[in-house]
Parts: structure tokens; C-alpha cells; sequence
């Protein structure tokens, strides 16, 4: 991740996935074999699965830097509005943010995501939003009384074992009911 980048930069770089993007939906994909359409399904995936690790900075930017009066309403009101989903959905997208995304200590420093292991295997395509729910329901499942280096130990020893025994490396489908947490 870079430190800092300027509105033009992301404007453009905004610019160009708009641009593949548009290529890429309007493929017909009749010319592909049975194996190069299943890569091209698991390209795509490991991009989806990407993209959405920039929502989790802009929407703790706006929770940190806004304010109610600013943005109009509650964050994950205004979000539902402005992304066209439910409050639901906006409700789920402000908490996982906050466990996935970078954040910033009260001095301003920067902190990194709570969950740093489901963070850094989202940021790299590894999971998706299943996986996610799965391992953050294990993480604020577990007793108040395991602190937080143990958490993220013991987190991240889970993640490990379980991407070893996905198929090619990959995290298992189902983490919920392979049980592997």
C-alpha cells in the first residue's frame, strides 16, 4: 500500500478499472475451453475479492474525518443511500472496516486492521466474503478473556492450517464446515 496518493491519481487509476472493467463485461467468452473460462472465473474472483479492501479504507476515513452533520445521517444510513443496497448491508460494510481496514490511533498515527490476517488474505484475492463472516464470527466469538496478541496469534495459526489443506494453496470453501477453526 502506498502512503499517500492525490485526488488526480485516484481519479485516474478510478478511470481505468472503469475502462477494463467495461472490456472485461463485454467479452462473449464463446471462443474459450471448459479450462480457460474455470481461470478466467477464478481471475475474476481474485479481483472481486480485491476490490473491495479500498472500500474498507474509504468508509473508516469517512467514520474517523465526518460526522453525522457532514454526511447528512448516520454513516451507514448515508452509505446505503449513495451505494443503492440496504441498511443491512451498509451496517455489515461499516463493521468489517472496522476490523479489516487501516485505521488511525487518537494521535493520528497510523494502526493496521484488527483482523490482520483475514485483512492481508483479502487484500491478496485468498477470501471472500463468506470467509470473511466465517473467521470474523470466530474472532468476536472468542471470551473476552483472550487477549488480543493471543487473538491474533492463535488467528493467524488458524488461517495458516487451513489455506495448507485448500485445494492449491487456496483457503477451503466452506471454512464453517470444514472446521477448521
Amino acid at each position: 500500500m502506498r502512503s499517500s496518493s492525490d485526488g488526480a491519481e485516484i481519479e485516474a487509476d478510478f478511470a481505468a478499472l472503469h475502462e477494463v472493467v467495461s472490456r472485461i463485461v463485454g467479452h462473449t467468452y464463446d471462443a474459450l475451453t471448459t479450462p480457460e473460462r474455470l481461470t478466467f472465473l477464478d481471475k475474476l474472483e481474485l479481483e472481486a475479492r480485491r476490490l473491495v479492501v479500498p472500500g474498507h479504507q474509504l468508509i473508516n476515513q469517512l467514520s474517523e474525518q465526518s460526522d453525522p452533520t457532514e454526511l447528512g445521517g448516520k454513516l451507514s444510513h448515508v452509505l446505503a443511500d449513495w451505494l443503492r443496497s440496504t441498511r443491512g448491508e451498509a451496517n455489515r460494510r461499516v463493521a468489517e472496516a472496522a476490523d479489516l481496514g487501516p485505521r488511525r490511533a487518537i494521535t493520528g498515527e497510523p494502526l493496521p486492521p484488527l483482523l490482520t490476517g483475514t485483512a492481508a488474505a483479502q487484500r491478496n484475492g485468498h477470501i471472500g466474503a463468506g470467509h470473511v463472516r466465517v473467521l470474523r464470527d470466530f474472532v468476536h466469538g472468542l471470551p473476552c478473556s483472550v487477549d488480543v496478541g493471543t487473538r491474533e496469534k492463535d488467528f493467524d495459526a488458524s488461517w495458516s492450517a487451513s489455506s495448507q489443506v485448500g485445494h492449491l494453496g487456496r483457503p477451503p470453501r466452506n471454512l464453517s464446515t470444514e472446521n477448521h477453526l
